[in-house]
């Protein structure tokens, strides 16, 4: 099952231009199986997630990309979105209650503009950061970030033994499907692409590579 799991559409993110229906269309077009909606701070009604499915046919499934006091979280299997800006810590104990998964996003986005690459930002300084102890996971591969600081993400979560999936962090329908995570087998359900994730079952490629 092939998903773009970080998709922000300009119903709940401001920040982006990517029309619900049209992202739909787009990734049918792209050869997706569905998308993983991740707005800013919302999460979507499940009544309109299921229409926005409904019509187009392709799976949708509910996330959230919550911003916390060391970075940003991607977050899937929790009903409610946490108030205010909490810390990593109370994110995950949040996300542990209701068995869903937390996932560092674009972990290392800006550190090779900020110039941490010529500081030779270790692996293992990277590990030892203190949000790493607070999520089940690294976003490996983000769209909207460098090859080098995806490539970091995922030495990082080797190192840490954590799960590495991807997405396109799409705001505008060119960028929808620029990374996939490709399940072992299908999601029925937020629950299914929760326990898929955290087992570690799927693998992410770029749009254009052999699936």
């Amino acid at each position: 099952m092939i998903l773009d799991l970080h998709v922000h559409t300009s119903r709940y993110s401001s920040c982006s231009r990517l029309d619900p229906d049209r992202l739909m269309i787009r990734a049918r077009e792209e050869g997706l199986d569905g998308v993983c909606l991740t707005e800013h701070q919302v999460i979507w009604p499940q009544a309109e997630a299921r229409d926005l499915s409904h019509r187009h046919g392709l799976a949708v499934f509910r996330g959230i990309e919550v911003t916390t006091t060391a970075g940003d979280v991607l977050v899937f299997g929790v009903d409610q979105a946490p108030p205010g800006v909490p810390t990593p810590e109370e994110l995950k104990t949040q996300v542990d209650q209701a068995r869903g998964i937390a996932i560092l996003a674009h972990p290392f986005r800006g550190f090779l503009v900020f110039g941490f690459s010529e500081l030779k930002l270790s692996v293992e300084d990277a590990a030892g950061m203190p949000v790493m102890k607070y999520v089940h996971g690294l976003e490996s591969a983000n769209g909207r970030v460098t090859d080098p600081e995806n490539d970091l993400a995922r030495q990082v979560a080797a190192h840490l033994g954590l799960v590495a999936p991807g997405g396109s962090d799409a705001h505008s329908e060119d960028e929808v499907g620029l990374w996939r995570t490709v399940l072992d087998e299908p999601a029925a359900d937020e629950t299914d692409l929760v326990r898929l994730l955290r087992s570690g079952r799927f693998r992410v490629v770029r749009r254009g590579d052999g699936i």
